[in-house]
C-alpha cells in the first residue's frame, strides 16, 4: 500500500506504467467536471470509475480485496477514512469472485484519512474499505483507477 499526495505522485511513476499513467490523467485533467460513470482509458489495463455520493458508515469489519487489478484511488472532493490490512490468512466472508475481481474478508483494520488531492494505491497483498470521516461534510467525490496486474 502507498498513501501520499498527488504532489508526490512523481516518485511513484516506477512502480509500473498503468500506475503512471493513472497519475498523469490525474495531473492532466480538471477532474471536478468528470462526470461519474465507468471509463476505459486503456483497454483492459487501465479502467476509471468515478464516484460522486453522500459518505455514510460501511462494514468496517468487511474489507475486499482484488488479485487481478491494483486500485489507485484519489479524493477529488470530500474525504473518507480508509481501512487497511495486509492479506494474510484472514476468515472469509465472500469468496474471491474471477468475474468482478473481488473478495470479501473480516478482520481488523488500520484507518487512515483520506482528502482532497491524496491518494492510495492498493496491490493484490492488499484489502481496504471505505467508512465515513466525521469531519466531511458527506459529500465525496472519488475517482478509482484499476490498473491490471502484468
Amino acid at each position: 500500500m502507498v498513501l501520499d499526495n498527488i504532489e508526490n505522485a512523481g516518485r511513484y511513476m516506477v512502480l509500473g506504467e498503468g500506475i503512471a499513467a493513472a497519475f498523469q490523467y490525474i495531473q492532466q485533467n480538471d477532474l471536478k467536471s468528470v462526470p461519474a460513470g465507468k471509463y476505459v482509458l486503456d483497454g483492459d489495463k487501465l479502467l476509471m470509475n468515478v464516484f460522486e455520493f453522500e459518505a455514510t458508515n460501511l462494514d468496517e469489519c468487511k474489507l475486499e480485496g482484488h488479485r487481478k487489478y491494483i486500485d489507485l484511488q484519489y479524493w477529488v472532493v470530500g474525504s473518507e477514512l480508509m481501512g487497511h490490512e495486509i492479506l494474510d490468512q484472514q476468515p472469509v466472508i465472500t469468496p474471491y469472485n474471477e468475474e468482478t475481481d473481488c473478495g470479501f474478508y473480516k478482520c481488523l483494520a488500520s484507518y487512515s484519512r483520506l482528502d482532497v488531492g491524496m491518494f492510495v494505491i492498493y496491490f493484490p497483498t492488499d484489502l481496504h474499505t471505505a467508512v465515513a470521516d466525521p469531519l466531511c461534510d458527506g459529500k465525496v467525490k472519488k475517482i478509482v483507477f484499476k490498473i491490471r496486474v502484468a
